[in-house]
């Protein structure tokens, strides 16, 4: 910087004549005295916060609560149902006496509060705020217990679907918590300026300096009105970084209650969590309001006792903005025809619920096809850091050692388990190839599985999915001393000509009926009439697990990234590369294009994008990725795309700008990691 140049700053203003100076004393002290009045009017202000939701509390458990429960009594008692009399008038007298002692309680809560601050100020908000939250949780226990038997049994159907951490058919063995084993995950907000500015604005929410959030930071943002900052919010993620989990997750604590415990600030919601390939036949058919397509799919929830929502119960909710809105996977609808109709739904029901909290997750190519019109705030999962993976590699351990002994729990698992994890850690730090994957959850779940077995852990993400697929299909049913008569290699067979037709036919799911006729031919050239199709996909979802049934004889992949993955070796093996080239521009297509430049020349893929007319951002960055992840890739195209990326770093449109400075980045990191 020159020597007279001075940083600018906001509200500088243009100097004036130099005042008289002022001792030091008499311009401290006025100093100090507005820091002793902002600082009491601040403990004022938390004070009558806290005093205004004691009294709330003590407002719910009032008389008139009482007088409906000596009417419900009577009513009891005159149609002889004397337990419930006997029960109803227990709690009713035990509100009547919290309700005339309110004024006294609420006065000994007050003083206390009060003490608590001058004595420890510096301490008594977590203390103060613990103790009102503990108050708040027990009254709204005690409120759901007496009046929304919906609401817990619909609390307690979404623990047992979402309690299960998803391995992905990794381990059918044990089943692992989702608690013990979730590390939460760093966001980025795409606009990090206007985010930023937002959180500083906001009068309730503490901004730190640092641009990685968790979700959380999001959800407890308030406006001057008390009203979310950010209702609407779009994750975007690469495949395997967690997105699905992390709206599991959400799920799970908000069912279990304990957001609170997370975030003391976090809102009461309830959740709702949606998957849109699951939905999107009734959005685009029949284009229902967004409580009619809850209430359609909690009543489906259940098979044992199906859940019956009293009438209008979520539009309810919906209309009091009560509800956290979660909808997966943008991406999974695969016909982008269908995912922009899908889209323009989720844009009416946003509109619909101004403050309703919205979080919708997708793959980016796939967002970007279809993207929301609502102003919406985009959020990007971060790779996991080194915390973060040290964190779930001993998480992922700790939980299967206890889960392979029956849930036992002592020092000698904690210490196999750390050992283990240890290794693993130090394996990844040692290994450039290793740690590049280790960054994304579903590949470091899949690194984990296969160290535990004892393989050797491969070098690249093409040969991690071999190697997955290997276990998965031959050495578990060894293990299990299971006798088959196929191979690894003949299964895999089979399921590639299956997740290429489910590619090609843009879906996850499909059919017990459909999936006979996709495999049966397959299946008859390598078996013969040892096997019929049916029994094979069965085998495969209950043994290998690389197949899961949704729904009564509908089925999918473990995890769309095997069927992606599959489908590029079938195409690799029966030389189809046309099929790559057609759909060069479709995002439903773009992870298996990655997946089989991994396994080939890339040449010809890079082509296709260079002789499109007008090629977008997205295919671009996906020709680039071809590049960088390419077995091998001819000079001269190399040489052509290499000469758009230099053009690019001085181009006037921003996001080409954007992209090649993202290129060439990650290529110096990549540098540094082999040097």
């Amino acid at each position: 910087m020159p020597e007279n140049t001075q940083p600018l700053e906001s509200n500088q203003e243009t100097p004036k004549d130099p005042a008289p100076e002022k001792s030091s004393a008499s311009t401290e002290k006025p100093q100090q005295e507005d820091t002793l009045l902002q600082t009491k009017q601040v403990s004022l202000q938390r004070r009558e916060a806290r005093r205004n939701r004691v009294q709330k509390i003590l407002k719910i458990l009032g008389i008139p609560s009482s007088g409906f429960g000596i009417v419900v009594t009577i009513n009891f008692i005159r149609s002889g149902r004397l337990t419930e009399a006997a029960i109803t008038a227990f709690v009713t007298l035990s509100v009547f006496f919290l309700a005339i002692s309110g004024n006294f309680i609420k006065d000994i809560i007050n003083k206390v509060f009060d003490k608590i601050e001058e004595k420890i100020e510096q301490k008594s908000d977590k203390l103060a705020d613990w103790i009102v939250n503990l108050m708040e949780a027990w009254v709204v226990s005690l409120w759901w217990q007496l009046t929304s038997p919906f609401q817990r049994e619909y609390y307690q159907s979404l623990v047992y679907i979402c309690r299960d951490y998803q391995t992905q058919g990794l381990d059918k063995d044990r089943i692992l918590k989702l608690q013990k084993v979730f590390v939460p995950l760093k966001i980025v907000a795409t606009d990090i300026a206007k985010a930023k500015s937002a959180m500083i604005l906001n009068v309730n929410h503490d901004a730190n300096s640092s641009k990685e959030k968790q979700i959380w930071d999001f959800l407890i943002a308030k406006d001057r009105d008390n009203k979310p900052l950010f209702p609407r919010i779009a994750v975007l993620g690469a495949p395997g970084t967690g997105k699905t989990t992390l709206l599991r997750y959400l799920t799970l604590t908000y069912a279990n209650k304990q957001e609170r415990k997370l975030n003391s600030k976090a809102p009461k919601l309830i959740p709702v969590l949606l998957y849109l390939r699951d939905v999107r036949e009734e959005i685009v058919k029949n284009k229902p309001t967004l409580s009619e397509l809850i209430t359609q799919q909690i009543k489906q929830q259940r098979k044992i006792k199906p859940l019956e929502p009293p009438p209008n119960w979520f539009a309810e909710k919906l209309r009091e903005n009560k509800c956290l809105v979660m909808l997966d996977g943008l991406d999974e609808v695969a016909d982008e025809t269908q995912r922009q109709q899908v889209s323009h739904w989720v844009d009416e029901q946003m509109q619909a619920y101004p403050d309703t909290v919205f979080i919708i997750t997708s793959r980016p190519f796939g967002y970007k096809t279809a993207q929301l019109q609502q102003e919406v705030t985009v959020l990007e999962v971060q790779p996991f850091n080194l915390g973060q993976m040290q964190k779930f590699i001993h998480n992922w351990y700790l939980e299967t050692e206890v889960m392979s002994r029956a849930g036992q729990e002592d020092l000698g698992v904690r210490e196999e388990a750390k050992q283990q994890a240890d290794d693993l850690i130090e394996r990844i730090k040692n290994s450039p190839p290793l740690a590049a994957m280790a960054v994304n959850p579903l590949l470091l779940t899949m690194i984990a599985t296969v160290h535990r077995r004892g393989s050797a852990l491969p070098g690249k993400r093409v040969e991690l999915y071999k190697e997955i697929c290997q276990v998965l299909l031959e050495r578990r049913q060894r293990a299990k001393d299971i006798p088959d008569s196929l191979t690894a290699t003949q299964k895999q067979a089979v399921l590639q000509v299956l997740a290429l037709e489910l590619i090609r036919q843009d879906t996850r799911a499909f059919k017990l009926s459909n999936g006979i006729t996709l495999t049966q031919k397959t299946l008859a050239a390598v078996a013969g009439n040892e096997y019929n199709p049916k029994d094979f996909i069965k085998q495969i979802r209950d043994i290998s697990g690389l197949l899961v049934e949704k729904h009564l004889d509908v089925y999918e992949f473990a995890h769309l990234s095997f069927q992606e993955y599959l489908a590029s070796v079938q195409i690799k093996e029966y030389n189809q590369e046309h099929l790559l080239i057609e759909n060069i521009n479709n995002s439903w297509w773009a992870e298996t294009i990655r997946l089989y430049a991994a396994q080939s020349n890339a040449s010809n893929l890079i082509r296709a994008v260079l002789d499109l007319p007008s090629p977008s951002v997205e295919v671009m960055a996906l020709a680039y990725d071809c590049l960088e992840e390419g077995l091998s890739v001819d000079t001269e195209v190399r040489e052509q795309l290499e000469k758009i990326l230099d053009e690019g770093l001085e181009s006037d449109d921003i996001d080409i700008r954007t992209l090649a400075a993202k290129v060439q980045l990650s290529r110096r990191l990549k540098n540094a990691v082999k040097n």
